[in-house]
């Protein structure tokens, strides 16, 4: 503890070094409106007349700090149901104007106008509004997180390209805004715009990319008088039908088919002016992307993305810290394991079901006039229950996975200087027998007048209650310093999470056990210098250790550079070297064993083009050599894109990974670890393609083939001193070829304001050899047909309700 001591000493001594000159805040006034204007992109009512108008935007990229290439003129009216803008988009060449169709959210080829509120004025939380030239809707929340693409709003928005370059005029009901309640509104605003064929991003009130933070950067919007939040009640019902199709091409050819049904229902309701529920009952989630499945060879879990909206949605109060992982509630069955336990003689397993139902899911979350943010999470799952049936056909059932309760409660508050403290408890309560997990954390930043230097850390305890009344106990803590703004960059700091600290019954941790010191320092130029735009470099240096027993684990340096050209290349190369060995202890699986991993360097770089031409790509690749002969790997990835039209585009991703004689963890053999010396090649391939129709219909189609084949060449046994030799006895056959092919291909159509229809078509085939026979890739690709696979079709129709729209009616 003393070493922490002593980093928080110097840390705070030099927090509040250095001030710096505040920029002058640029401000606007909104004008109250008795007629509510046509959202056509007309602007021809008379109160877009009287409003008052701003102009004038400074450039973010390709290099900072230069007027617009063309004015805008910006203007914001309101009256007691919502805000409106309307600006116009000065341009000399508006048959230049690109103009890419795209589903909602999805910018693409397109310039586009927005405008940006932090109604509470923290300079940490607020939302956008963005509309492109091709009139596709872009909306967002802002929060310490960065930008939640997965929040959304109804509002209206209309464009049109005109001889002088092109409107935009946007409705934004107060329905989908959060605001203080307060006779006068001030609410902090920025307006950007992006010119895509420049390549030119521009806000009204400068974006300082040597700043840290967004928000609070912004201007200030007065004269909004007497408004308030309306009544925010909203339920979105759905319907859905599914047939799947089962192919089971294993002995025999059978087809089977099922069919299936469900309803349920989406709820928010505005507690008050702040304050929101948000609630998903008997909740369906079919048209969220599958998952990316890989053989895990490693000795932690793979983590999944979230991409179910519910759960990325709002979410950002809970997310804090990073307790709170959102797949592990409807995931995989808790004990779905103890089935095969419960076996009696001439028993087999007829159903088992390994996801567990999730029956309901709730969330309050708000911030009041104070700043104080407040959310809290609720979900249930219901029990499943494993069917066992004998020779005589006599069926029973096993329970696998309790009812269980997921909850968080989180606490921020905002402070000075867009600094915050939070406190977040999450909890897991099961029925039963099965234990109970619960984890309390804080989490804070403090940052100086300037926003030029900040402190940050965390710190949790992790708690589970077991049956026998035994609890198991674990910490851990992080805190850290730096510098935030400026050409020079850097930050240090000292993390530790303790060998009984846990928190993945509702969170996600890869491993404990650890403690790590740390730092950083960069440079970043955002002005013209020879060839490129703006370019930077940087260096990390860490030591990782063990927590129990406090031993060595890893030294590691990393250097990196990056730049964008003029003609809007971007490049970036990086290096990661450890200067000695490095001891894995978790790669053994047991307790008080180690590996002595020989030293090693990864090298690469990334590449992208111009994204504004017809045809784009990524390439990145690398070599990661170890100090062991014949020992290396190597990776490339080469993403293609190809925009047909405005309305069609296609693209490739091929990522390949060879790794050449790796030594790693191969099996057990009477409870001792068995190293291999293997070589394992991974190829990935994703096909995807995109037609929009209009801004409201769009289909879409991703095909992913993942495929990776391991090859033992040799076994070793390991020794106490973390050593391999080798094992002559060992005849266990581990080689392997695991295949995951999927195809997601969704039609969207939005009829209606917040309202759905989906046609959803699925196909995934896994398969895993222990011994194959086709060693090349297009070979094996031949015959992944002949697998068995899965079909699933489904019509899913949902529909937006509004309590304001149907009082009207």
């Amino acid at each position: 503890m003393k070493e922490i001591t002593l980093i928080v000493t110097f840390l705070v001594a030099t927090l509040f070094a250095i001030a710096q000159t505040t920029p002058e805040i640029r401000s606007t006034e909104a004008f109250r409106t008795e007629l509510k204007p046509k959202i056509d992109a007309n602007l021809s009512e008379i109160d877009w007349e009287k409003a008052k108008p701003t102009s004038g935007t400074t450039t973010i990229r390709p290099v900072y700090g230069n007027p617009a290439t063309f004015d805008c003129d910006i203007r914001v009216i309101y009256d007691n149901t919502a805000i409106y803008v309307g600006a116009t988009m000065f341009d000399t060449a508006p048959d230049s104007i690109p103009t890419e169709l795209r589903q909602r959210d999805q910018i693409g080829n397109a310039d586009w106008f927005g405008i940006f509120l932090s109604p509470y004025q923290d300079g940490i939380n607020g939302m956008s509004f963005i509309v492109t030239s091709a009139g596709v809707q872009f909306d967002a929340r802002y929060s310490t997180f960065g930008e939640d693409e997965n929040w959304d709003a109804v509002w209206e928005s209309a464009v049109q390209i005109t001889e002088k370059g092109w409107v935009v005029e946007m409705r934004i009901p107060y329905s989908a805004l959060r605001f203080p309640k307060k006779d006068v509104q001030n609410w902090d605003v920025n307006f950007g715009r992006l010119i895509q064929r420049f390549g030119e991003q521009s806000f009204w009130s400068p974006i300082n990319p040597q700043q840290d933070g967004f928000l609070n950067q912004f201007g200030q919007m007065k004269g909004i008088k007497n408004i308030e939040s309306p009544i925010r009640l909203s339920a979105t019902p759905f319907l859905v039908g599914y047939a799947q199709n089962s192919l089971d091409k294993d002995g025999e050819t059978t087809s089977t088919w099922g069919q299936s049904f469900n309803a349920g229902m989406d709820v928010k309701y505005g507690i008050n002016d702040a304050f929101t529920l948000d609630m998903t009952l008997i909740p369906d989630f079919g048209e969220a992307r599958s998952d990316n499945q890989v053989l895990n060879l490693s000795p932690f879990e793979q983590r999944f993305d979230e991409n179910r909206q519910f759960f990325t949605e709002g979410v950002e109060l809970f997310n804090k810290g990073g307790f709170f992982y959102s797949r592990r509630i409807g995931g995989r069955t808790l004990n779905s394991h103890l089935a095969q336990d419960e076996l009696q003689d001439g028993e087999e397993i007829i159903a088992n079901p390994q996801q567990a139902q999730l029956l309901n899911a709730s969330k309050v979350s708000g911030r009041t006039t104070s700043g104080l943010g407040i959310g809290v999470f609720n979900a249930i799952e219901a029990r499943s229950f494993a069917t066992l049936e004998n020779a005589e056909g006599i069926k029973r059932d096993v329970q696998t996975h309790p009812l269980t309760n997921y909850s968080v409660v989180a606490l921020d508050q905002n402070l000075k200087n867009n600094s915050f403290a939070t406190l977040i408890n999450t909890n897991v309560t099961r029925f039963g027998d099965d234990y109970d997990a619960n984890v309390t954390g804080a989490v804070f930043e403090l940052r100086n007048k300037e926003n030029s230097y900040s402190i940050s850390g965390d710190g949790a305890l992790s708690q589970k209650y077991f049956a026998d009344s035994d609890t198991e106990l674990g910490h851990a803590v992080s805190i850290s310093a730096g510098k935030t703004n400026g050409d020079w960059q850097w930050r240090v700091g000292y993390n530790e999470e303790s060998d009984t600290y846990d928190i993945n019954d509702l969170g996600f941790l890869f491993n404990n056990n650890e403690q790590s010191f740390w730092g950083n320092l960069r440079y970043n130029r955002y002005e013209p210098i020879g060839p490129f735009n703006s370019m930077g470099v940087g260096m990390y240096v860490q030591h990782e250790r063990l927590y129990n027993p406090n031993k060595a684990a890893e030294t590691g340096v990393n250097f990196w550079w990056w730049g964008q050209t003029k003609n809007l290349w971007r490049w970036n190369v990086f290096t990661y070297f450890t200067p000695n060995e490095s001891i894995d202890f978790f790669g053994p699986r047991t307790e008080g064993l180690f590996y002595r991993h020989p030293r090693f360097m990864n090298t690469g770089f990334w590449m992208a083009s111009d994204r504004r031409k017809p045809f784009s790509f990524q390439l990145n690749g690398g070599i990661r050599t170890v100090d062991e002969k014949e020992r290396h790997n190597l990776w490339e990835n080469v993403d293609l894109n190809y925009r047909m039209s405005d309305q069609f585009s296609v693209g490739l991703e091929s990522y390949h990974e060879w790794e050449m004689k790796d030594v790693d963890f191969a099996a057990f053999d009477n409870d001792s670890p068995i190293y291999g010396q293997r070589d394992v090649y991974t190829f990935i391939n994703t096909l995807r393609w995109r037609y929009t129709m209009n801004v409201n219909m769009g289909l879409t189609f991703r095909l992913r083939h993942y495929w990776s084949r391991v090859k033992y060449h040799q076994f070793y046994d390991l020794g106490e001193d973390g050593n391999v030799t080798t094992n002559t006895s060992y005849n266990g056959n581990l080689d392997t070829s695991f295949d995951a092919f999927t195809i997601d291909c969704i039609y969207r159509w939005r009829f209606a304001p917040g309202s759905d229809i989906f046609f959803i078509w699925k196909n995934s085939i896994f398969d895993q050899e222990n011994s194959f026979a086709q060693a090349n890739y297009f070979n094996h690709v031949g015959n992944l047909f002949g697998k068995s696979q899965t079909n699933s079709f489904s019509l899913k129709v949902i529909y937006f309700l509004d309590y304001l729209d149907v009082v009207k009616k």
